[in-house]
């Protein structure tokens, strides 16, 4: 025999099913004075009780990965605007839009290109588990304005006795049905502490990362620094919007993610900033060694890299533990750059070197020769480890020189 718990336990598909009508029969309105856009972020943040900026926030992200407006404009679609008399409506043009969005959807299926699926299906779910959470907040009605019924004395002629605007002890039998006194203003509430608090973690956090990377400890750039700061920014728009506190911090959250869109961009590219592909030299290499601030390298004779780059600070390649390079055997090529910051590559003394040095605001001194290119077979003549080098800085000096 089932316990009467068991028999009354509806399945889970039915629950899931109930969820999903109950998602679409409370589904909340687009009013007109909500409305920046289409009213979209504002009905979803009333309809759960959070802040309509953490919405707007999140549909100005996902709209950088392609979906973000495809979703925006569904929910013009299946949240109905109110009219002036309070009558539920849908536009024919958003029917259309409907129709089209689930053909890119479709198309998106099954041409290959699952990113937009995958987003849309992401934020349905994410729907689903804030309702889940929270659906029991009913969509608060809006406010019903009612006229004054207060009466106010008639003002006699002149020369008669008007009531007092006040009589706490009622000594005054013609003021007796006068209004109560007025509500005393609330005090203002306090100034929340969230927006400073989330903004110095913030900036402690990339800071740690930033330190990470410019110690060489592991390979962060500026997109891992940026997306520090836009994660805890980030967080502090998820806590504030349950409070309603901290709106001001979407004023840190939208130029954070627009600088971690254009570094996430660049993330791909071999070589110091874009600028320093005005030198003729230059030339990007597969394989570098990247990093960011101070660097100093010294590899082993079998272990030298096609580049090593910094994106600023100051560079140092050792090449002395180089060995002879035996004949028929082609000689060591390597690269040496900084965006902003000198430039120092140490060759062993009798080592054959054909070298270039480039800057754009420092001197450039190859093996005493200045810029080069320079072909330079040492004070022993030809023989040794053969070495072609290239060093380019972006604002620094750069100088080859024998150790």
């Amino acid at each position: 025999m089932s316990s009467p718990g068991e028999g009354s336990r509806a399945p889970a598909g039915a629950d899931v099913g109930a969820t999903l009508r109950e998602m679409w029969a409370t589904r909340p309105a687009r009013l007109k004075e909500d409305r920046k856009i289409g009213g979209v972020s504002a009905a979803i943040a009333r309809r759960y009780a959070i802040d309509p900026t953490l919405v707007r926030v999140a549909f100005v992200v996902t709209a950088f990965y392609g979906f973000g407006l495809l979703v925006y404009l569904a929910g013009m679609l299946v949240l109905p605007r109110v009219d002036a008399q309070g009558r539920r409506e849908t536009p024919v043009w958003a029917i259309v839009v409907g129709t089209l969005l689930g053909i890119v959807a479709v198309v998106g299926a099954f041409s290959g290109d699952l990113g937009t699926v995958i987003g849309i299906v992401t934020v349905l779910a994410l729907v689903y588990a804030l309702h889940r959470s929270r659906g029991h907040l009913r969509d608060p009605q809006r406010p019903i304005v009612t006229g004054d019924t207060a009466t106010e004395p008639v003002e006699g002629p002149d020369g008669t006795l008007r009531p007092p605007s006040w009589d706490p002890l009622g000594a005054a039998p013609f003021a007796w049905d006068l209004p109560e006194p007025a509500a005393p203003v609330p005090p203002k509430p306090p100034r929340s502490r969230l927006a400073p608090l989330t903004l110095a973690v913030a900036l402690v956090a990339s800071a740690v990362v930033a330190g990470l990377g410019l110690l060489g400890l592991v390979p962060l750039g500026v997109t891992a620094v940026v997306g520090t700061a836009l994660a805890v920014v980030g967080a502090g728009l998820v806590v504030g919007a349950f409070r309603n506190k901290g709106r001001s911090l979407i004023v840190a959250a939208v130029p954070l993610a627009l600088v971690l869109v254009a570094a996430a961009n660049d993330d791909g590219r071999t070589g110091p900033p874009p600028w320093v592909d005005q030198f003729d030299g230059y030339q990007q290499t597969d394989g570098a060694v990247q990093t960011l601030g101070d660097a100093q390298w010294r590899p082993m004779a079998n272990a030298v890299a096609p580049a090593y780059e910094t994106a600023y600070g100051d560079a140092q390649l050792d090449l002395r533990d180089l060995a002879p390079t035996p004949p028929g055997v082609p000689p060591v090529r390597t690269q040496v750059q900084s965006g902003a910051g000198d430039v120092t590559v140490i060759v062993p003394a009798t080592a054959d070197v054909t070298a270039t040095c480039e800057s754009g605001g420092g001197d450039a001194d190859c093996l005493g020769r200045g810029a080069g290119p320079v072909n330079d077979l040492g004070p022993d003549g030809p023989g040794g480890p053969r070495i072609d080098l290239q060093a380019v800085s972006g604002g620094g000096d750069v100088e080859v020189r024998r150790g």
